[in-house]
């Protein structure tokens, strides 16, 4: 055995380490106090300069990086069961990022109503109604189901003079379950008095593969096409772009020199 050279900065056990490792190392410890050395000691400047630009946008390690379906279900079982857990840090990280704090603030751009109807809240309770009932209730449709204020959404704010997102997700009377009724897309728009227009008939709500292309006469854009023209030294006819048809004269490159060939 080795005979002992330094010792546990915690314990002072004997320990051996070799000479060109005492030169390097801030302190000695032994493996059953190594974390706690490690703690006494603290950050060196290149481990804080690390830290620091790993917290740095884009800088991320794991970018790129895709995680198996498996690996998500799990996370995302984890995470909404530690969010059901601490509400009280949810909470709190929650209003770190909110109003002002936000890296995307404007000043407040969206009006109350809006912001609301953006809220975490507003979505939960959209989501309830729609699992209580199941369907429409006027016409008894399964599909393009959407929650509907039986009492306006805006009459509440005003009943309750709401101005803020804090007051509104205080109001127990925005999120009561029994003020809301299922309908579908058809059904919320003819009680709103607006035009419904059905899924498939407007480019917005058509997959990006069914739209129809806007090419040729289709495109807003569109000033008539190329223009036709004869080319001087073969006799083919050829289309120009209009942008350029006033220079051009010869179909291709090679009419072009063979022209040039016969006036030197």
């Amino acid at each position: 055995m080795r005979t002992p050279n330094a010792e546990c900065c915690v314990c002072g056990k004997p320990l051996y380490r070799r000479p060109n490792e005492l030169a390097r190392v801030r302190y000695v410890a032994c493996m059953e106090h190594r974390n706690e050395a490690q703690d006494n000691a603290g950050l060196t400047e290149a481990q804080l300069a690390a830290l620091a630009m790993g917290r740095r946008p884009g800088t991320n390690h794991r970018t790129g990086y895709k995680h198996r379906e498996e690996t998500k279900r799990k996370m995302s079982a984890s995470h909404k069961a530690w969010c059901a857990a601490n509400p009280d840090k949810v909470k709190a990280r929650g209003e770190k990022v909110r109003g002002a704090n936000h890296y995307n603030w404007k000043g407040g751009a969206s009006e109350v109503s809006t912001s609301i109807r953006q809220m975490t809240e507003n979505r939960k309770w959209m989501d309830a109604v729609v699992r209580r009932d199941m369907l429409c209730l006027l016409c008894g449709a399964e599909t393009d189901l959407e929650a509907h204020h039986v009492k306006p959404f805006a009459e509440i704010m005003k009943e309750h003079g709401i101005t803020t997102r804090e007051q509104a997700r205080q109001c127990s009377a925005l999120w009561d379950l029994s003020n809301g009724v299922t309908l579908c897309e058809r059904c919320h728009c003819k009680e709103h008095g607006r035009a419904y227009t059905p899924s498939g008939m407007g480019r917005r709500k058509l997959p990006k593969k069914a739209r129809e292309p806007q090419v040729g006469s289709r495109n807003p854009n569109w000033q008539g096409g190329g223009i036709k023209l004869v080319c001087p030294q073969c006799g083919i006819e050829f289309v120009a772009k209009r942008s350029v048809a006033g220079l051009r004269r010869f179909c291709s490159r090679g009419c072009v020199n063979e022209s040039q060939r016969k006036h030197l």
